[in-house]
């Protein structure tokens, strides 16, 4: 466990969340409402934060550059910060989990010393097209300043009003669905990004360096059995991870598995999200959701051969169709 004083979690915190450092964003607690505070990011501001009395808002962006970088899941779909989590580490990077303010995930990256900002943002969006999330807003939202005062602010973690009710915290890297227990000590073994990873991601990648778009890729093979990005989930696969289903629980379990192993998820965090998927399940006829173990042994078989079917012929799955989806379209010949 952290056994850090106050003057030494300061200044590990402002060694991750710092930006501009004469401006900053605030709200207030009981109303919501927002406003920019014009004066100077001193050690009194972050103790108000972590103490819980006055929110405290990040303006990445110094100019061109940042020491890190935040993408905002609105959702509160677990699987999908987890895919991005997965795709970063594809890439030789580690990102981490925060359960935002009031609902949704935000996803952080830090560096070991501030990096382009459009370097950044164009690996993070490389990373969410290939999901099938382009439009996923990224903190900082700009490149560079430019003509902008500030750009925009993003809610730091650990504002300690909402910390005892498991917001603005990071959850366990290796288990997402818990809170980490030691908030200081998971700060204390983050890994931050090099910025030469961030030049070899893109290199390797072919991305446009003088925009945030990726670059056109050449035309692939697409006679497998999954059309869609490397990332992305068939519409019937999001549903079915949205809403739960009432029966055939195990096939499904299975298939989503299949899907979820195809968008680079690890064995163990496949299984968390399972888990927690099952919850949302409503078996018919009394029926009881399908349990830990038997959720391990579903994602255990999928993993284990090169399955590459979609499911569509299963009743579960069919139930779930999306009309407009491609592969429905070539089941039905079109």
């Amino acid at each position: 466990m952290s056994n850090l004083n106050t003057i030494e979690k300061i200044r590990l915190y402002k060694s991750f969340f710092t930006g501009l450092d004469n401006v900053y964003g605030t709200y207030d607690p009981n109303t919501g409402t927002v406003r920019q505070a014009k004066e100077p990011v001193t050690d009194e501001v972050i103790l108000a934060h972590l103490k819980g009395i006055q929110p405290y808002g990040i303006y990445l962006l110094t100019g061109d550059n940042t020491k890190a970088l935040a993408v905002d899941f609105d959702e509160d779909e677990l699987a999908v910060p987890i895919a991005f989590v997965a795709g970063t580490k594809r890439f030789g990077m580690f990102s981490y989990i925060e359960r935002s303010k009031s609902k949704g995930f935000h996803v952080w990256l830090f560096f070991e010393v501030p990096v382009e900002a459009r370097k950044a943002r164009i690996v993070a969006k490389k990373i969410l097209a290939d999901m099938g999330k382009p439009n996923t807003e990224i903190f900082p939202k700009q490149d560079c300043l430019n003509n902008l005062s500030y750009g925009n602010f993003i809610n730091a973690p650990l504002f300690g009003k909402l910390v005892p009710k498991g917001r603005t915290v990071f959850v366990e890297p290796g288990e997402p669905v818990k809170v980490c227990e030691d908030q200081w000590e998971l700060l204390q073994r983050v890994q931050r990004v090099p910025a030469i990873r961030l030049d070899a991601i893109i290199q390797s990648c072919g991305l446009e360096i003088n925009n945030t778009e990726p670059a056109p890729k050449k035309p692939e093979d697409t006679s497998h059995d999954m059309p869609e990005p490397s990332f992305g989930l068939p519409p019937c696969i999001r549903k079915i991870l949205t809403e739960g289903v009432t029966f055939d629980q195990r096939v499904c379990t299975f298939r989503l598995a299949v899907h979820l192993k195809k968008t680079g998820l690890p064995l163990d965090l496949v299984i968390t999200t399972l888990t927690v998927w099952a919850q949302k399940n409503k078996p018919k006829d009394g029926k009881r959701i399908i349990t830990d173990k038997e959720i391990k042994s579903q994602a255990e078989y999928a993993y284990q051969n090169d399955y590459r079917g979609c499911g569509c012929e299963e009743t579960v799955i069919a139930s779930f169709c999306d009309h407009n989806c491609p592969l429905a379209s070539r089941k039905n010949g079109g």
